[in-house]
């Protein structure tokens, strides 16, 4: 950074040179509190910094290991499977929600990570603060991230499009040509790739796209059961429902918080079932009803009778602390970035 940037942020924070260029380049030297001062004044005067941290140091002894969780329904498998793996290789693990509203707030995860000294990161699903985190990778120990896709990280992730088609053509195969999809967010690059994989399918059998088979914003039981209302009492019911997760939301996003407390992940498939049994004498045959689920263990309910897709949370988590182990080490056996986990089919 030229000494003039430094000189203007030193005058702000009421500091010397020395002082603000230790906590951009040896923040480990510095307390917390010059931290907050230069953090604060280069907030106020709006500069970016990210090219002046000093490159993360590969010999770093420190067995701890940050999880970024931005998981809209905490504790889920992912996190005791790569709870699992770090505890036996001897990391301690330390959680952060990371309360992101601005691009600014970055320097404060940055220099949480800082004063912490992490060996490496995990970033359980997607977040708006990534695309800046990604400005300071260099400074940072190594990032994996969790069922989240992305060009910039190695990651560890499902094939959506591949999870939409298969099951899909599922349905196609059992003489379903009026399949809906009940899914969350339409801007999630989950939905986004599960819906180019059922409508490829879709087109494949040369049938036609109907619009208002696509039910948006599922979150809860009483939106599954709302979704299954909506489609029977249609000009053309479907005679088949695929009912998507909802383990890629984010916490962070504000319309899910009034739904936070009311949604698990089993419950737009619940209320999606309970309404079709209880709307059964309007239909000329019971609806057929597909979901995603995320282990193979039994539910002991109506859900271990219908056909599914089962994306192994468990295993996402141990292989994605696993990964961040090798890289920490410099084991990686592969230059490869993007490592898919295999779904399984349970198809009745």
């Amino acid at each position: 950074m030229a000494k003039k940037t430094l000189s203007t942020i030193a005058k702000q924070a009421n500091l010397s040179i020395a002082s603000v260029s230790r906590v951009l380049k040896k923040p480990h030297l510095t307390s917390p509190m010059t931290q907050s001062k230069v953090y604060q004044a280069i907030e106020e005067l709006n500069i970016d910094i990210h090219n002046n941290f000093k490159p993360h140091n590969d010999h770093n002894s420190s067995n701890k290991i940050l999880v970024l969780d931005n998981q809209f329904i905490t504790r889920t498998l992912i996190n005791y499977g790569l709870e699992e793996t770090l505890t036996q290789t001897g990391f301690a693990i330390f959680y952060f929600r990371f309360p992101y509203q601005t691009k600014k707030d970055i320097h404060y995860l940055i220099k949480y990570i800082s004063q912490n000294s992490f060996a490496g990161i995990l970033v359980i699903n997607d977040a708006p603060y990534l695309q800046e985190l990604e400005h300071f990778k260099k400074a940072l120990p190594p990032i994996v991230l969790v069922n989240h896709f992305s060009l910039n990280f190695i990651c560890v992730h499902f094939d959506h499009l591949v999870i939409g088609h298969q099951i899909t053509q599922y349905l196609l195969n059992n003489s379903h040509s009026k399949i809906a999809v009940l899914f969350n967010d339409n801007n999630k690059i989950s939905s986004t790739l599960f819906l180019q994989g059922y409508k490829q399918a879709l087109l494949r059998a040369n049938i036609s796209i109907n619009k208002d088979y696509l039910i948006e914003d599922c979150f809860t039981y009483e939106h599954g059961r709302a979704a299954i209302k909506q489609l029977i009492n249609s000009n053309n019911p479907p005679t088949a429902i695929i009912c998507c997760d909802n383990v890629n939301l984010n916490y962070l996003d504000e319309r899910l918080q009034n739904y936070q407390s009311f949604s698990t992940n089993y419950s737009v498939i619940l209320g999606a079932l309970h309404q079709a049994k209880e709307s059964e004498i309007q239909l000329p045959q019971p609806i057929t009803i597909t979901y995603l689920s995320h282990s193979t263990d039994r539910q002991y309910n109506e859900l271990d009778k219908l056909s599914r897709i089962n994306k192994p949370m468990y295993k996402m988590g141990q292989e994605a602390a696993t990964l961040l182990c090798q890289y920490i080490r410099n084991e990686l056996a592969t230059t490869k970035r993007y490592h898919l986990i295999e779904t399984e089919t349970f198809f009745y």
